[in-house]
């Protein structure tokens, strides 16, 4: 197993403008879900987003951008999905899912993402579940699935393993990761860049990307294929009170199996990415608050933007926004925390982290 190791986060140039520090849109929000976005829109801008955009449902965007008004709007039109996807690719980061809501448009959208758009994308909250619910043939065609982020808490993760486990899909990924190589042809790759597609066989069984066999919780195991071994799942509750070695184990599982990068949030929060792995060790339990999440993925949207690797961004992100989280309930106290006091500590976040570079930010006047 490969460790992600924590990035650097580069000095600006001093002749530097907005334009160089990416644009970002955040796709969310519903009529009781107003705030989502704009936490995910907020904690992007003061994560260094140079340009941050929200695009709502047009009868809740004008409260949408009052509550981060550092961002401009776009008004989803549910007759005319085809501009979102337009506008979408204008952006070098899109976010989806922050309090969208699971009916019809917020469905297409995130499938039509999923298809179309090129581009990275962080699906968090609705748009998990909303992949979650689909059938095995209705998943979405995606030539690359590596620039493809999913920050599931422990539910989600559930509910998506199940959904993965169903389609019972093979992804064309390195078993070399596991120094294996599986019967049937495939030709062992690896490396980051690596372009992941999904590809269903019609008597394929429920596997990960490898090829490992995957067994429903309480069912009884598949037939494993040539050289590897079967891989149990238990139920939520058992796996959230094991460690985080499992947990490690979890997240590599979901990453092989769809081919994303996963962001298995929570106490030490992982980070997967096929092989490659890394366990936060920022946060604590005053951040288990209504919103914080949504921060999470405005801060992995922000960093993808200013050009990190998707993975490295989330490594990144959960750091900082742990740490974030560790200054404000220094000052707040163990409990009582608001997802915006998170948003507040964001920019000494990474000011400290600069500073433990030995990359300081000028204090002065140049």
């Amino acid at each position: 197993m490969e460790t992600i190791e924590l990035p650097e986060i580069p000095r600006r140039a001093a002749r530097s403008h907005k334009g160089d520090y990416g644009k970002v849109l955040i796709i969310g929000g519903s009529e009781t879900m107003i705030g989502a976005p704009a936490l995910a829109a907020l904690a992007a801008c003061r994560s260094g987003a140079g340009l941050c955009r929200i695009a709502a449902p047009r009868e809740i965007l004008p409260h949408v951008i009052v509550i981060c008004p550092c961002a401009t709007g776009y008004a989803i039109n549910a007759r005319e999905i085809k501009g979102l996807l337009a506008f979408a690719e204008e952006h070098d980061a899109v976010a989806v899912g922050p309090g969208f809501g699971q009916g019809p448009v917020s469905r297409r959208v995130v499938l039509e993402l999923l298809q179309r758009h090129s581009g990275p994308l962080v699906l968090d909250a609705d748009a998990l579940n909303i992949l979650a619910a689909l059938e095995a043939s209705e998943w979405p065609v995606r030539s690359d699935w590596s620039n493809v982020v999913l920050t599931p808490h422990m539910g989600e993760f559930m509910r998506l393993m199940a959904a993965v486990m169903k389609r019972g899909g093979d992804i064309a990924l390195a078993a070399a990761a596991l120094g294996k190589t599986p019967e049937k042809g495939a030709t062992p790759q690896r490396g980051h860049a690596m372009r992941r597609t999904l590809a269903s066989g019609d008597d394929d069984l429920p596997s990960t990307a490898d090829g490992i066999p995957l067994e429903m919780p309480d069912s009884s195991p598949p037939e494993p294929v040539s050289g590897f071994q079967p891989v149990a799942l238990t139920t939520a509750p058992a796996l959230a009170r094991q460690g985080d070695g499992d947990r490690s184990a979890l997240a590599e599982l979901l990453s092989r199996g769809t081919g994303c990068v996963v962001v298995l949030k929570g106490h030490q929060t992982v980070i997967a990415d096929g092989p490659r792995m890394a366990v936060n060790q920022t946060g604590n339990p005053a951040m288990a608050t209504g919103g914080s999440g949504d921060v999470l993925t405005g801060v992995v949207a922000a960093l993808i933007g200013q050009g990190f690797r998707c993975a490295e961004a989330a490594v990144l992100a959960a750091h900082v926004h742990g740490l974030a989280g560790d200054m404000a309930a220094a000052q707040i106290g163990p409990a009582g925390l608001l997802a915006t006091d998170i948003i507040a500590m964001l920019p000494r976040a990474l000011a400290t982290r600069l500073a433990a570079e030995g990359n300081a930010l000028p204090t002065g006047p140049r």
